[in-house]
């Protein structure tokens, strides 16, 4: 039995009596090489890795193979609701008369608008602008979850920072981290989970935050065409707008991603202890179960952020010449054009696109884990 929690666990056992088979080509003698400093649960179940998917990634430090498994998944939830996250865009855009032929178009419903996207420009033009989402989601993803992990781990006591001799506790004939002991879906956990995935996700957003601009813009074109790929805007905007013009819109959207993404996490993570600590996945498969938790988080943190995404969605819209117009200044004019209302204008097409949207991307990062033998324990 491996006592040491801080080791890296792998689908393929250290000695043939162990493994029960052939070790995959070239592995006999020398264990994976370790992670960074983000460690593996002792604890952690590799029993749904698949041996022909987790055997060529073998040898990869377990730090790629997560960065590998938040980029997928959510550069392919992303491409999955992508015609959904046009629609709310063009629905937030529509009364500033950025874009052409959607003025007045406010109570046409999800499916009239992808008929009006492609009788007009095409079935292409449902993806317009996701090869540009797909180059941010996927550093993004990475990052986020990546430091949403060991930020947990950090706060509760673990990690490179805090690793010490007798950190770890019997319990059973198991080893324990001393962190995850007695951890429970409430209480001082949620905190936690708050504080990680709201620094997380302000971290990844500010570093990659030009693509998300550019994608904002390439998904506004309609028959009227000011920009011709990722490359292109970004030149254009950082030759007429400076190079703060690809920030433009940064604060707002910080503002919204770090309470959006501290609810989301908080809410997936404490639904899903509490799920297994009612023993959930024994009466129905486990997927459902992420496919529940990541619709329920979505929902959450949707609605109580959407506001803060209309205002910067606007601000990413601006010219050059109205940079005095700033988050209070957007928001007041909402608020007086449109009244509270406007606040929320696409919150349908954003609830059709962010509960598919999270709940894959946590189903898929959950799967891809216990695939390739990563399993943390958490997520």
């Amino acid at each position: 039995m491996n006592t040491d929690p801080y080791s890296s666990p792998s689908p393929f056992p250290s000695n043939q009596a162990e493994r029960g088979g052939p070790a995959p080509p070239g592995t006999e003698s020398a264990p994976p090489p370790p992670a960074w400093w983000r460690k593996t649960d002792g604890n952690a179940s590799t029993s749904g890795t698949i041996p022909w998917l987790a055997a060529p990634l073998y040898a990869i430090p377990e730090t790629t193979k997560l960065l590998m498994c938040g980029g997928v998944a959510g550069a392919f939830s992303k491409t999955c609701t992508a015609p959904l996250a046009r629609i709310t865009i063009l629905r937030q855009l529509q009364s500033t008369g950025a874009v052409a032929g959607w003025a007045g178009t406010a109570k046409v419903g999800i499916v009239p608008a992808l008929g009006k996207i492609v009788r007009e420009e095409g079935v292409r033009a449902l993806w317009k602008g996701n090869m540009v989402t797909v180059i941010q989601r996927l550093p993004y993803s990475s990052i986020n979850f990546y430091l949403y992990e060991n930020i947990m781990d950090f706060l509760e006591g673990e990690g490179a920072f805090v690793q010490k001799d007798g950190d770890t506790k019997q319990s059973g004939d198991k080893s324990v981290r001393a962190g995850r002991e007695g951890q429970k879906g409430l209480g001082w956990d949620v905190a936690r989970r708050l504080v990680a995935g709201g620094s997380a996700g302000m971290i990844a957003c500010t570093c990659t935050y030009p693509l998300d601009l550019v994608r904002t813009r390439l998904a506004a074109q309609t028959t009227v065409k000011h920009y011709d790929g990722l490359i292109h805007a970004l030149w254009v905007i950082g030759s007429k707008e400076g190079p703060r013009g690809l920030y433009r819109g940064l604060a707002p959207t910080l503002a919204q991603i770090g309470p959006n993404l501290a609810i989301n996490f908080a809410a997936y993570e404490t639904l899903s202890k509490l799920a297994k600590e009612h023993e959930l996945g024994e009466r129905m498969p486990p997927a459902m179960v992420s496919l529940a938790c990541g619709s329920t988080s979505a929902v959450v943190s949707a609605t109580a952020t959407y506001p803060l995404d209309l205002v910067r969605r606007r601000l990413q819209m601006r010219c050059a010449q109205d940079r005095g117009h700033g988050f209070v200044r957007v928001f007041k004019d909402v608020f007086k054009a449109e009244g509270l209302s406007g606040f929320y204008r696409g919150i349908i097409p954003e609830y059709a696109k962010v509960v598919p949207g999270v709940s894959i991307t946590y189903m898929t990062y959950e799967l891809l884990k216990r695939s390739i033998g990563v399993d943390t324990g958490r997520l």
